[in-house]
């Protein structure tokens, strides 16, 4: 006989009232360990045979289960197998006067969290029964947060070519090699990356994206590799690099094709050896990775202009994933929309609205320079703009901010001049806003270098907020 002495809340144990079921076929034992955890806060359910176990398992809600190896009817190896079967994440506890070595490690291979040896402890049992339900606790809060990650970066389509590109992003989930996505600003590149990765098995770990454009040449290397305390003026402490926070996870490098030809030399080496050189270190750190790259840029072209390695374009170029503009696969912009619409009613508390049937000619007559971000962007706009409970032409005229009727009664009695410059003002500003006020991003969709658009912007009294 196995007696237990209740302990008093030394563990400081927050039970949150959970369940555990206690299998014993010894019923002092099943008593002295109810009577444990009885007194520190656990609700307890109880069986005396492995059959009667098995059942409770599949009918139960229940947080933990204590399981002897020895049972009559059906013995605790099969109802562990069975159990997990039909609940893979229950934490289950082995517990056995008759242990071996070989039973120990047969039972941690088919999923038992730990195995122990009677005479039981109060204190390691209370223990262990602990830390199994914080790992439990933190595996569902895991779960939850990557649902919610899957569900916010799902692709939604009906063209038949981003069906294609759906598979391609399936097949790019299942292995490690390098992706390179390209295609115009605002397709969904970065949503493209996070859909890989939280596909992958390595969605438990981090996904860390580095947008290669937007950082000075001279602080990049310490961006991605990190530095050492002292490795340059202002280094004041050591600081890890995009690499080692994106360890066992995936790096995202956007707009790859922005980066200098050093750099490039540099991320090739890491991408092939696995090991960075942070600023400063002594030797090179190992890091295990999972590269997807991205750009708007012909990388072919700027490798014939050598203005991109070919050795580190062959090596990012494993699986290529292409994102047609949005004017390409005007069969998805309904159901974009409307995806759109019913998120941002949630997100802001507004009452759920829908789209009228006049507005899909309109919608899909637009050229949409910003591709799926300026689409989210006249949505939103749309939904905040208007009170009614359905969406219309006028609404998503003035959220496009391009009613064409007014561009024409306004530009009655001007010059050809004047008229030009009120549309390049009008079309500049749409632009913009497609982009976010970002100048860059907003100069490459309209097809004009960045200092002719600041040139423009100055001489149309455009100012922009980044």
């Amino acid at each position: 006989m196995t007696y237990l002495e209740p302990m008093t809340s030394a563990l400081n144990l927050d039970s949150e009232a959970a369940t555990i079921f206690i299998v014993d076929d010894d019923p002092y034992v099943r008593e002295s360990l109810k009577d444990v955890l009885t007194f520190n806060g656990y609700a307890c359910l109880e069986a005396g045979d492995g059959k009667q176990a098995a059942q409770m398992i599949a009918e139960q809600n229940l947080d933990l289960v204590l399981l002897d190896l020895r049972l009559p009817r059906l013995d605790g190896m099969e109802v562990l197998k069975r159990s997990l079967k039909l609940k893979p994440t229950l934490p289950i506890i082995m517990i056995s006067g008759q242990a071996t070595i070989q039973l120990a490690v047969e039972a941690t291979k088919l999923g038992a969290y730990d195995f122990i040896e009677k005479p039981l402890e109060a204190e390691r049992i209370l223990l262990t029964i602990r830390n199994a339900l914080e790992k439990s606790r933190l595996q569902q809060q895991r779960d939850r947060l990557l649902d919610e990650a899957r569900e916010n970066f799902k692709i939604i389509f009906r063209h038949p070519t981003m069906q294609k590109v759906v598979a391609k992003m399936q097949q790019a989930a299942k292995v490690d090699s390098t992706v390179l996505i390209t295609g115009e600003s605002g397709t969904g590149k970065d949503l493209v990356a996070r859909g890989i990765h939280y596909a992958s098995p390595r969605s438990v770990h981090p996904f860390v994206p580095v947008n290669c454009s937007a950082i000075p040449e001279t602080l990049i290397e310490s961006e991605l590799f990190g530095h050492q305390k002292g490795a340059f003026t202002g280094a004041t402490a050591p600081r890890k690099g995009k690499f080692l926070l994106a360890n066992r996870g995936t790096l995202f490098l956007d707009e790859i094709g922005d980066m200098n030809l050093l750099m490039q030399a540099k991320i090739l080496r890491a991408v092939e050896e696995k090991k960075i050189d942070p600023l400063g270190a002594a030797k090179p750190l190992p890091v295990d990775v999972r590269i997807i790259c991205a750009t708007h840029q012909n990388l072919q072209q700027l490798v014939e202009q050598q203005k991109f390695r070919e050795d580190l374009y062959y090596r990012i170029n494993v699986i290529q994933i292409h994102l047609p503009p949005l004017r390409e696969r005007l069969d998805d912009l309904q159901p974009l929309a409307e995806y759109f619409l019913a998120r941002i009613c949630q997100k802001e508390g507004l009452p759920m609205k829908r789209f009228g049937p006049e507005v899909w000619p309109y919608l899909r007559s637009h050229h949409w320079p910003g591709n799926i971000r300026e689409l989210r962007n006249v949505v939103e706009r749309a939904a905040v703009l208007t009170m009614k409970t359905q969406i219309d032409l006028a609404t998503l005229s003035e959220a496009l901010e391009t009613p064409m009727a007014r561009l024409f009664g306004a530009n009655q009695g001007k010059t050809l001049r004047e008229a030009r410059q009120e549309f390049e003002r009008k079309f500049i500003q749409q632009a913009l806003v497609a982009h976010k006020g970002k100048i860059l991003e907003t100069a490459r969709a309209i097809g004009i270098q960045r200092s002719h658009l600041w040139k423009k912007l100055k001489q149309l009294g455009i100012y922009p907020r980044e």
